[in-house]
């Protein structure tokens, strides 16, 4: 009997500790390769396996904290899938959110100097501070994280798995272990690898990844939670000896301390996958990484049961996962408390969000919010918190805003194997507080384009935003026969155009992504030209049209285009109406009797479309179309040459937009094209781009050089180029052949450096 009892207590205290018996999960980080990780947590998951505890570093903590939070490897695989996470760790914004309402014409700098009047401290922009733009981690994380933070309290043991992670401060050179707080300030501090993500403040540290001083945290495991048994899951490696020609490499080896990737036979299991082809941000490997995570926890599985004899039934593991989301407050907001500006500026910035302080505003309202304010000039980051406020189940929004310096000098241009080559200075002064208000003083110099322009501009925040831009331009065509670089030979200018003018436009936010402009103005244009292709440079003098016109326009405009020049996804579009009326004088260069001073008046109406889109179709193609339409009333000028100056010019080509032909000019015209590209890499694509040009009525010259009309739809023209375009934070590198219908045999080879962009036009 007495043996009977001693075996039932055995076999009860065995039972006890089997019950008891707890997991930590240790991962380590990696980068993309963390996706590991995921079929790492579906294997055990599957066969019941508990995790009662995790660590993680880096991906390794952004894996740990879904799963903490009550993400399923289902919902995990899904969340990165999404085309939100690409979004996230891209830096992209979609075209939903881009606020076109704020924005300027894009400038052709290779960098911008800050400085404010208040801290002459000079801080030039060339190179971003990181890979990674953070406009989307910054407010994403609240998305993510603020609802876990505020059913746990801020307390990572009251997640539904106990969590830690890892971040470094490099400063003290020492690791931070972050258990309380912000669940999305702690991830995002462990996963901010130096010059990749841009790091943050945790306790007025500034905080780097986890990996740089412990890349796979079983000591913080064993501290806190002191598990029976601990699965580590590794998928880096310490660096080894720093390749000379990989930048990445040497990084690592200045950044990375060395880690323990072992766990002791007696404390646990550790899984070590070696991969030597995967890259910080190749997410789209999930599949591959998942699986190859999955495949090998299987192969293991008898040996992982052998030593972990509890389980968990799934059923009850999903059911709890379910009250703990349910439990979590949704992402009501009410109080905003911002940092960084003064008492008009946090007026301005409020009024984005909600209209009266009384009134909820949810998470779609926030993010509306934070674009808008972004997509301006005046705000540099503005980094987001959510405090849960339990009295009233809402959320404190604190914004902590860093504003944009006073003063920017950006310089820029294009330097090209052909007559574009452009210097570039932009002055602007800037200041936000009841309303915002900026001050633009920008200069083209050029062998063909001239400009010097300036522009005031105010935006008020009323109930419907209004912005009001006044414009001062003077800008000079020089069209030339041929050139080279940098070259002093050329031939004399056949044509020019002059161009000043004086405009007003008061804009409203039109739908999501665009917007609508009202404009007044009166300009005068001056063109010089021969008539003639036989000319004496020592004695002939050029014939001159002069038009003084007043006029106005109404326009809906917007564009989502993700690059300033050789854009390879969103859109542009514009229609504009638009009415002149004025008067031209011609002077001939030498009076004749087939030359002689005239004036007459000249109004006309006139309506054009244009629109650009592109669509991804692979990861390595991308269709691109264009489509432009011109009706015009102009009526014809004294002679044929300054008819075709003033006519409609279809010009979509960087080239062709330095390109003075007659044969891509017209009144009337509907045109279009497509663009076929083909990504070779992030920095490299193909850019192919072919269109038709066809004239409504073709403006035709007489015996007496007067124009005429000729036969409708008579006439089609064709343009064509292909190029090899590199795109760097600074500027982008084309590598260009383009041909022409007209004139015949037009081949033109050229390579550029820089951005090939203008100013503000009168008639646009």
């Amino acid at each position: 009997m007495r043996k009977f009892l001693v075996l039932l207590l055995c076999l009860f205290t065995s039972l006890s500790t089997i019950q008891a018996q707890k997991v930590g999960l240790v991962l380590s980080g990696g980068g993309a390769k963390g996706l590991t990780h995921i079929g790492i947590i579906r294997a055990l998951e599957e066969n019941s396996i508990p995790i009662d505890y995790i660590t993680g570093t880096s991906m390794g903590a952004i894996i740990g904290s879904l799963y903490a939070m009550g993400y399923s490897p289902d919902e995990m695989e899904s969340l990165i899938r999404s085309d939100d996470f690409k979004r996230w760790y891209s830096g992209q914004v979609e075209e939903s959110y881009i606020y076109y309402f704020k924005k300027n014409l894009p400038t052709p700098e290779f960098f911008n100097i800050h400085l404010s009047l208040k801290d002459p401290s000079i801080k030039p922009k060339f190179l971003p501070t990181s890979v990674v733009n953070p406009i989307q981690m910054n407010l994403v994380f609240i998305d993510l994280f603020a609802r876990a933070t505020a059913a746990s309290k801020g307390d990572f043991d009251d997640l539904f798995v106990p969590f830690r992670c890892v971040a470094s401060d490099v400063y003290n050179k020492k690791q931070i272990i972050l258990r309380k707080g912000d669940l999305g300030d702690a991830v995002r501090a462990s996963m901010s690898f130096p010059f990749v993500f841009k790091p943050i403040e945790i306790d007025s540290v500034l905080a780097y990844d986890g990996g740089i001083y412990n890349n796979f945290p079983t000591d913080v495991m064993r501290d806190d939670f002191k598990p029976d048994i601990i699965i580590g899951s590794v998928v880096a490696k310490n660096p080894t000896k720093p390749d000379e020609n990989d930048l990445m490499s040497q990084m690592e080896n200045m950044i990375m301390q060395k880690t323990d990737y072992s766990i002791p036979d007696s404390a646990g299991i550790v899984m070590t996958f070696k991969y030597e082809d995967v890259n910080l941000l190749d997410f789209q490997r999930i599949d591959e990484l998942e699986g190859i995570g999955y495949n090998r926890t299987m192969a293991l599985m008898d040996s992982i049961k052998t030593r972990i004899h509890r389980r968990v039934n799934p059923d009850n593991v999903r059911l709890r996962r379910l009250v703990y989301k349910s439990n979590c407050p949704e992402l009501h907001f009410k109080n905003i408390y911002v940092e960084g500006a003064n008492s008009q500026q946090q007026i301005y910035i409020k009024k984005e969000f909600h209209e009266s302080e009384d009134k909820k505003f949810n998470y779609e309202d926030l993010k509306r919010g934070y674009f808008r304010l972004l997509s301006g000039n005046m705000i540099s980051e503005i980094i987001p918190h959510a405090i849960f406020n339990p009295n009233d189940d809402t959320y404190d929004l604190h914004l902590n805003v860093k504003m944009e310096k006073n003063l920017s000098i950006r310089v820029g241009g294009n330097v090209s194997t052909t007559n574009s080559n452009q210097i570039y200075l932009g002055f602007s002064y800037k200041n936000l507080n009841y309303y915002s208000k900026e001050l633009t003083f920008e200069t083209h110099v050029g062998k063909i384009y001239n400009n010097l322009q300036f522009m005031a501009k105010v935006d008020f925040p009323t109930t419907v935003p209004t912005s009001y831009r006044f414009i001062a331009s003077i800008s000079k065509f020089d069209y030339f026969k041929e050139g080279k670089l940098f070259s002093s030979s050329d031939n004399p200018a056949f044509n020019s155009k002059d161009e000043r003018f004086l405009k007003l436009k008061m804009a409203l936010p039109f739908l999501s992504s665009k917007r609508a402009e009202f404009g007044i103005g009166m300009a005068k244009f001056e063109d010089r030209y021969y008539q003639t292709n036989t000319i004496n440079f020592n004695d002939d003098k050029t014939d001159k049209s002069v038009y003084n016109l007043y006029g106005g326009s109404i326009s809906f405009n917007g564009s989502t285009l993700d690059s300033r020049q050789y854009a390879t996804q969103g859109y542009r579009e514009a229609l504009v109406a638009q009415i002149y009326t004025g008067k031209e004088f011609f002077r001939p260069g030498i009076a004749s009797e087939s030359k002689t001073a005239a004036n007459q008046n000249q109004s006309w109406l006139q309506l054009s479309y244009m629109r650009e889109r592109y669509h991804k179709i692979s990861s390595k193609f991308t269709f691109g179309w264009y489509v432009d339409g011109l009706l015009s009333s102009k009526n014809f000028s004294e002679n044929y040459v300054a008819t075709m100056l003033q006519a409609g010019e279809f010009a979509p080509t960087p080239h062709s937009k330095l390109t003075y032909n007659d044969a891509f000019r017209a009144n009337q015209y509907l045109s279009g094209g497509i663009k076929p590209i083909i990504h070779l890499s992030d920095l490299f694509h193909i850019r192919g781009e072919f269109y038709g040009f066809l004239p409504v009525f073709p403006i035709k010259e007489n015996s007496i050089n007067k124009a005429y009309y000729g036969k409708s739809f008579s006439e089609f023209e064709y343009l064509g180029e292909v190029s090899l375009v590199c795109k760097l934070p600074f500027g982008a590198i084309s590598a260009y052949v383009n041909h022409y219908s007209s004139p015949s045999k037009d081949w033109n080879i050229g390579l550029t450096i820089g951005w090939q962009l203008f100013n503000y036009r009168f008639i646009e």
